[in-house]
């Protein structure tokens, strides 16, 4: 709750611990009320920067100094470094490479318009509809942020549209595709590995490029997701910070032991992790040899999609087998849900690999 401190601002205590200090400061050029914000570690630090700032501060206008891409790489030095975890603040900074490779980025903070923010949307439709949240998210921040510092004056994520398409529902692919898909990779020695973990973990393409042989054990018919490649090209923890074990099906786990090739370290990959780029390249390719297969049996071709597709549709199959979403939660390794809370088990091992022994696949 904030705190009203003698009529010049209020304090407000943010859940990472760090104490805001919120002032409304004189109207600028447009007449439009501005109000600015000091972080600390305590109100006495808060005051201290706004003491400085005084001193310091020229007139309050509108500037022309900061583009889109140019703020954001602020924003997230200055608003989120140190303030959210590493999971988080790795997934803040491939947001913000988006904005910096895009035409938008170029554009002064003053000059983007909610056209402009919908064509970028639109420009991302490829994209999960998670990432298009996620990306609307920062994009939000970062601009109010902007207004905060007097760089611009309107926030024009407020009225921009996201393109419909991004629905996730679209994002599975269908019981008889799945069957196909895996059949197919059963004999594919490129990328079969690969593709059949993912559909039968619902690991992440992170987490799969760090996945080793040691961490797969057979005998105990677990697999151990303890590390991922962070959208730095690091790498690091998991999404969550912490690992997770995702138990295996008796049949799935035969396989496996067939497959595995112990002399190799990573699976994508061998004695090193490969780049996301070689990762999405293994993955497409994969698609089209599945394709030309399928072309030569008289079937139509299975729309390629991205690899996280591969973790949805793993979910979306575990829950209509009538798996417990807490269950569903507990194994894709998600950091907190209502439905993980309620479900007093989850990260019972015995519990995940009962509910993976009563699931299969279809065929």
């Amino acid at each position: 709750m904030a705190n009203r401190k003698k009529g010049d601002g209020c304090f407000k205590k943010l859940p990472n611990g760090t104490v805001e200090f919120s002032v409304e400061l004189p109207r600028n050029i447009y007449g439009k009320r501005i109000r600015k914000c000091f972080y600390g570690k305590d109100e006495k630090e808060c005051r201290k920067k706004y003491k400085e700032f005084l001193k310091t501060d020229e007139p309050t206008s509108v500037s022309q100094e900061h583009t889109l891409a140019s703020w954001a790489d602020k924003w997230l030095t200055t608003y989120k470094k140190d303030r959210v975890s590493e999971g988080t603040y790795d997934d803040y900074t491939g947001l913000v490479a988006h904005i910096k490779k895009h035409d938008i980025g170029n554009m002064k903070l003053c000059e983007v318009k909610p056209i402009h923010i919908t064509g970028f949307f639109g420009d991302k439709i490829e994209y999960s509809h998670s990432f298009i949240k996620r990306m609307k998210f920062l994009l939000n921040a970062v601009f109010e942020s902007a207004i905060d510092n007097d760089y611009c004056t309107k926030n024009p994520v407020r009225r921009a549209e996201i393109p419909k398409k991004t629905q996730g529902e679209k994002e599975a692919f269908t019981d008889e595709q799945v069957g196909q898909i895996l059949s197919f990779a059963k004999n594919d020695n490129l990328f079969g590995l690969a593709i059949t973990i993912m559909f039968n973990t619902g690991i992440r393409s992170g987490e799969m490029r760090a996945l080793t042989t040691d961490k797969i054990d057979i005998k105990n018919r677990i697999i151990t997701v303890d590390k991922a490649v962070k959208s730095n090209g690091k790498l690091g923890l998991t999404k969550s910070n912490k690992p997770r074990v995702v138990p295996l099906s008796s049949e799935f786990a035969a396989y496996l032991s067939e497959k595995l090739d112990h002399g190799r370290y990573y699976i994508v990959g061998n004695s090193s992790f490969v780049t996301k780029e070689g990762f999405r390249s293994r993955y497409h390719c994969f698609f089209n040899r599945l394709n030309k297969h399928l072309a030569s049996i008289g079937k139509p071709p299975i729309e390629r999609k991205s690899p996280h597709s591969t973790r949805h549709t793993t979910a979306t199959l575990w829950h209509k087998s009538g798996m417990p979403l807490g269950i569903v939660s507990a194994l894709l390794g998600h950091h907190s849900t209502e439905v993980t809370d309620k479900y007093t088990h989850v990260d019972d091992v015995t519990t995940l690999t009962q509910a993976i022994d009563k699931f299969e696949f279809p065929e």
